[in-house]
C-alpha cells in the first residue's frame, strides 16, 4: 500500500509553518560512519527519538534511553559503540497524533487491517539533499524491529519540504519505488507527505547532470515506528538504536580491555567524525550470556514477547540497559 496527500489536508497552517521554521535552523550530521564504518549516508542526515512515544493528547512519554549500543564494526562484535539519543522536537510531537489519526480513518474507510498504537511513528529519520549527486540506494525498511502495523506489514510516513523554492520545471527528486519488478517514478511535492508500507523497495536517484541546473535543496523526514516497550522492550530499544548508530554522532566505544590497542585506535580513528569519542572498558562487556538468562526470566516474568535469536547486533551494554528498564516495572 502506498498513497500520498498534503499536509495542509492533515495539520493546520501554524503547525506546518512551525515544522518548517525548525528544519530551517536543524542541526545536520554528514560521513556518519554508522554502517560499520563501510559505509555512510550520501547526505546529510539526523535522526531524533529517545524510545518515548507520543500520546493522543500529544504528551512524550514513556520509557526513555538517553544512549543506544551497537556493534561498532561487522568483524569485530566484541566491541560496542555508544551513540546519545535525542528527543523528538515539539514540532513533531504536536502533529503526529493527527497523522496517526489521518492514517486510522484512511485505513477503516478502505478496509485495510491496521494495528497502529501509541508507538506508531514516534522515530524520525531525516535526511537533506544539499546536492543534486546525493541518492539513497535501492532498500527496503521491514527489518526485524519494525512491526507490522498496516496490512499485516510495516509502514513508514514520507514527509517532504523544499524550504528554498520548488524546483523549476517539475525536476523534483528522483524518488522510486518498485511494484511488479518495476520502478515507478513518484513525485514528492513540496509539503507532501507520503504512506508506504516499508518492505516495498525504493530509491532516491542522483539528479541527471543535464537537470542539475533545476536542482533545489529537500529534507526529507520519515517516520518511523518501534515496538510496544511493555511487549517487546528488546525490539523496541534495538529500533532506536538503529537510527542512533546509523544517523548520529557516537560518544564512546566499549570493550573488556582485553582488545589489542591497534583495533582499538582504528575505530577510534574511523570514527573520528566524533572527535571526543573515547574507549571505555567495561568489566560488563562480556557478560551478554548472562544478561540474556535474566532478559528470559524477564519475559515470562513481564510475559513479553520472545526473541527469536539474540543475534550479534544485540550487545551485552543493550540487554543491561534494557533490563534496568524494565526492572522497574517489577
Amino acid at each position: 500500500m502506498y498513497f500520498i496527500t498534503s499536509l495542509d489536508q492533515i495539520i493546520t497552517k501554524n503547525e506546518l509553518n512551525n515544522l518548517r521554521m525548525f528544519l530551517k535552523t536543524a542541526k545536520w550530521n554528514y560521513k556518519i560512519p554508522g554502517g560499520f564504518l563501510t559505509n555512510y549516508p550520501q547526505r546529510l542526515v539526523n535522526t531524533y527519538g529517545d524510545g518515548r512515544y507520543v500520546s493522543n493528547d500529544g504528551e512524550y512519554i514513556g520509557i526513555k534511553y538517553e544512549n543506544t549500543y551497537w556493534t561498532a564494526k561487522h568483524n569485530q562484535n566484541n566491541v560496542s559503540l555508544e551513540t546519545p539519543t535525542e528527543p523528538l522536537p515539539n514540532e513533531l510531537i504536536t502533529i503526529i497524533p493527527k497523522i496517526r489519526q489521518y492514517l486510522k480513518n484512511y485505513c477503516d474507510k478502505n478496509n485495510i487491517n491496521e494495528n497502529l498504537t501509541l508507538h506508531s511513528f514516534n522515530i524520525a529519520v531525516c535526511n537533506n539533499y544539499t546536492e543534486p549527486t546525493m541518492n539513497i540506494a535501492s532498500h527496503t525498511d521491514d527489518d526485524y524491529w519494525y512491526p507490522k502495523e498496516v496490512d499485516n506489514r510495516p509502514l513508514f510516513i514520507s514527509l517532504t519540504f523544499y524550504l528554498e523554492e520548488n524546483p523549476e520545471k517539475n525536476k523534483y527528486a528522483r524518488f522510486q519505488i518498485k511494484i511488479n519488478d518495476v520502478w515507478l517514478n513518484i513525485t514528492l511535492e513540496d509539503n507532501s507527505i507520503m504512506f508506504m508500507n516499508s518492505d516495498i523497495y525504493h530509491r532516491v536517484l542522483k539528479y541527471k547532470k543535464c537537470d542539475y541546473k533545476y536542482f533545489k535543496p529537500r529534507i526529507n523526514i520519515t517516520l518511523r515506528s518501534t515496538y510496544n516497550c511493555k511487549i517487546n522492550p528488546l525490539l523496541h530499544n534495538l529500533c532506536v538504536a538503529n537510527h542512533t548508530r546509523y544517523y548520529k554522532i557516537p560518544s564512546a566505544i566499549i570493550s573488556n580491555g582485553s582488545i589489542e590497542e591497534k583495533k582499538i585506535n582504528d575505530l577510534i580513528i574511523g570514527y573520528r567524525v566524533a572527535n571526543k569519542i573515547v574507549h571505555r572498558i567495561s568489566p560488563l562487556h562480556d557478560d551478554k550470556k548472562q544478561f540474556i538468562i535474566l532478559y528470559e526470566k524477564l519475559i515470562k516474568t513481564l510475559k513479553l514477547e520472545k526473541i527469536a535469536s539474540y543475534k550479534s547486533n544485540i550487545v551485552s551494554e543493550t540487554l543491561l540497559n534494557v533490563i534496568l528498564k524494565q526492572y522497574n516495572r517489577l
